[in-house]
């Protein structure tokens, strides 16, 4: 086993090993502290400030980004419909058509195109009242 160790008193005083460090320099209270908020400012206006900017900056372009990805798909869909557009107007010009019409009607529904001999007129007054649309020669007096 080992031997118990002796332990011997220090005949000085002890002392700190450096001198104590005085805060904010050395100045009075409210001086020291405005100079600290001072510089704390500073940070934040050379340090801070700049880097919120350019989050900013990066955020306005992820948005912008995707914004521009769906106005690029937005304007392929007008395309498309466009083109249904063009397509449908084409086909609704083939379907009225007055030949399509006739024999449709001749065909389906047992119609037939009007002779001479067929049309009968029932009154010969016109709209406004006068025999065979002719003009009107004065009137009545009221």
């Amino acid at each position: 086993m080992a031997a118990p160790q002796r332990r011997y008193r220090a005949s000085a005083p002890v002392r700190p090993v450096a001198p104590p460090i005085e805060r904010y320099g050395g100045r009075a209270g409210g001086a020291a502290r405005r100079k600290a908020a001072v510089r704390t400012r500073r940070f934040a206006v050379i340090v801070v400030v700049p880097v919120l900017l350019m989050l900013g900056s990066v955020y306005l372009h992820t948005v912008s980004a995707g914004l521009t990805g769906k106005v690029a798909g937005i304007e392929a869909r007008l395309a498309r419909a466009e083109t249904e557009g063009e397509r449908l107007e084409v086909r609704v010009a083939e379907l009225s058509g007055a030949g399509r019409i006739r024999s449709l009607a001749a065909e389906k529904l047992g119609m037939r195109d009007p002779r001479a001999a067929d049309l009968e007129v029932y009154d010969r007054d016109g709209e406004d009242g006068t025999r065979d649309g002719g003009k009107e020669r004065g009137g009545k007096s009221r």
